[in-house]
């Protein structure tokens, strides 16, 4: 279990000592990582509907944090920056990042 998590950038020890059931864990995560709101920050930057990406970006990454999934976290901020400065090329851009990272932990925990 410790190589899975590992294997897509997260601290296994952080999130045993935080978590001590990880099958608890994983059905937690599983739940937050099927949010639609992940797909959703895309469309809404497709669409210039930049409030509500940012609304998006807000949500996902206090869970994030709490989850200890740090590495999703950074770029869900980086996201949830670059809308609160306007600067809506780079949002997609880190959006792009964000997914990518999203993609790796939702193969590894088999969402």
């Amino acid at each position: 279990m410790k190589d899975k998590y590992e294997s897509v950038g997260l601290n296994y020890e952080i999130i045993a000592n935080k978590y001590p059931n990880l099958d608890e864990y994983e059905e937690i995560v599983n739940s937050f990582l099927s949010d639609p709101f992940f797909k959703e920050i895309g469309e809404y930057l497709d669409g210039e509907d930049y409030a509500l990406a940012k609304d998006a970006c807000k949500g996902l990454y206090l869970l994030a944090q709490e989850l200890c999934l740090f590495n999703l976290y950074m770029w869900i901020v980086e996201v949830y920056e670059d809308l609160e400065e306007e600067l809506y090329q780079e949002a997609y851009s880190h959006y792009q990042e964000m997914m990518s990272v999203y993609d790796g932990i939702r193969g590894a925990f088999n969402v």
